[in-house]
């Protein structure tokens, strides 16, 4: 007796490896509705705003020197002077390009960083689920492309994830 309880236990140990959970969130809709990523999308989006406004300011004096270079300059205009309103539009012209890399750049550096905490929140509150829950792992259907879940051996924990977040 006790030997087929042992095979029994045996057999049924493989079992328990297909016994195991799997979810799955979408961090999108986390995120859409969790208020500190709102409030820092806003301020992302003013930030850039700026940025453009600043670029839009800086192309809007290269175009109306480079309408004066042309109304001003003539057949008669010195060699000199011709050389040195042109070296003047390329200066501003690469000015503009540099100041719409280190806006790009600063930018991304801001996003990161208003983002980070976020995403921590987040990853905090998806562990503790996926702990809670005894799921093994779970799938973020907003990064995976391509990639098909099937939701009936799956369970969908982003209701969880935005509770622990404190999203109603």
């Amino acid at each position: 007796m006790f030997k087929k309880l042992i095979l029994m236990a045996l057999m049924a140990a493989p079992l328990s490896i297909f016994a195991q959970k799997f979810a799955h969130f979408n961090s999108n809709d986390v995120l859409t509705a969790y208020p500190a990523a709102k409030a820092v999308q806003t301020e992302l989006e003013n930030l850039g705003k700026q940025y453009q406004a600043d670029l839009e300011a800086m192309q809007k004096e290269l175009q109306t020197k480079g309408q004066k270079f042309e109304a001003e300059v003539n057949e008669k205009t010195p060699e000199n002077m011709r050389q040195r309103r042109t070296q003047e539009l390329q200066e501003l012209q690469q000015r503009i390009q540099q100041a719409y890399q280190d806006n790009e750049q600063a930018f991304r550096q801001e996003q990161i960083k208003k983002m980070q905490p976020i995403q921590d929140a987040v990853y905090k509150a998806l562990d503790a689920v996926l702990k809670e829950g005894g799921y093994v792992y779970a799938v973020d259907k907003a990064m995976v492309q391509g990639v098909t879940i099937n939701e009936a051996l799956s369970t969908d924990i982003t209701a969880q994830v935005k509770a622990k977040l404190g999203i109603k």
